[in-house]
């Protein structure tokens, strides 16, 4: 099971986790990851979105390419 939580860090440097879903004992794989400046979301609002190109050589003039003749 994956947990996603957003917290800030303290001035201390560290981070305080309240009411996770794991028992106690359990083993768990910490990853921290800083988020985004919300400025740069709206500067590039389209960043890390996938590319998909639909046909592509729908518009080109396949008479115009010499390579082809």
């Amino acid at each position: 099971m994956q947990h996603q939580i957003e917290t800030r860090v303290e001035p201390t440097g560290t981070i305080t986790l309240h009411n996770l879903p794991f028992h106690e004992g359990e083993k768990v794989l910490v990853v921290i990851t800083p988020q985004p400046q919300s400025d740069e979301n709206t500067a590039y609002p389209l960043r890390g979105l996938p590319v998909c190109y639909e046909n592509p050589f729908d518009a080109v003039a396949e008479d115009d390419w010499g390579a082809l003749q």
